[in-house]
């Protein structure tokens, strides 16, 4: 049977789900351990491949690092590492092929910010979580992870709590010493993160789209 909820509950979600944005200036102080829990269980919960990861318990993993430790240091080196062999080899395919449009160069510019002096998320945030899904057949584990981020950043927001997209990490499952450092076997798992704290300031809402013209009501 499906549990029903009151019209308070719907209006509450309703209300998160409206509030729900980027927040990238982190206060110094953290928060608690029992609130990266929550997330954490919050993304536990969200859908998944069942015919990929048949058979498997540990299908997806969360990684936790803290800031100011070797671990997070080791990440965020690893990090810029890579950022500076993408841009080598976005440079040498540029060569081959043109700059297209406002999009690339923005892509190009925050390459090079993040190759030149690192992700600053990644030095500022208290927290950086990694979280890794089995890429089994068919080969959905992206698609689960968004949804996995998506629960963690509604209850992020519920929380009160900054909460940033890290999407470099997706990028990081080739790199085998990043997946290493996570504790994880290489090549078996697709990985995406964010970063989150407390906000340093309460940044304004972002334009929404206007919707209506993208609905059709086919019969």
């Amino acid at each position: 049977m499906i549990r029903r909820f009151d019209e308070n509950a719907n209006r509450i979600l309703d209300e998160i789900i409206e509030a729900r944005r980027t927040i990238r200036a982190f206060a110094k102080e953290g928060p608690s351990r029992e609130e990266i829990e929550q997330l954490i269980k919050a993304g536990s919960l969200a859908p998944y491949a069942a015919l990929a990861v048949a058979g498997r318990s540990d299908f997806r993993r969360f990684v936790v690092l803290e800031r100011g430790t070797p671990a997070r240091d080791e990440a965020a080196r690893l990090v810029q590492l890579s950022a500076k062999e993408r841009l080598e080899k976005t440079h040498q395919d540029l060569g081959r092929a043109p700059v297209e449009g406002e999009r690339d160069y923005s892509y190009l510019s925050r390459l090079r910010m993040i190759a030149e002096n690192g992700h600053p998320s990644l030095a500022a945030a208290p927290y950086y979580i990694v979280v890794a899904e089995y890429q089994g057949v068919p080969a959905a584990g992206l698609q689960s992870l968004a949804h996995v981020l998506q629960n963690m950043w509604l209850k992020a927001t519920a929380l009160g709590l900054a909460f940033q997209l890290i999407s470099v990490t997706e990028s990081m499952a080739e790199n085998e010493a990043f997946v290493r450092l996570l504790g994880l076997p290489f090549g078996e798992y697709v990985l995406d993160g964010c970063a989150v704290g407390y906000p340093a300031a309460d940044p304004p809402l972002a334009p929404r789209p206007d919707m209506s013209s993208g609905i059709r009501w086919l019969r």
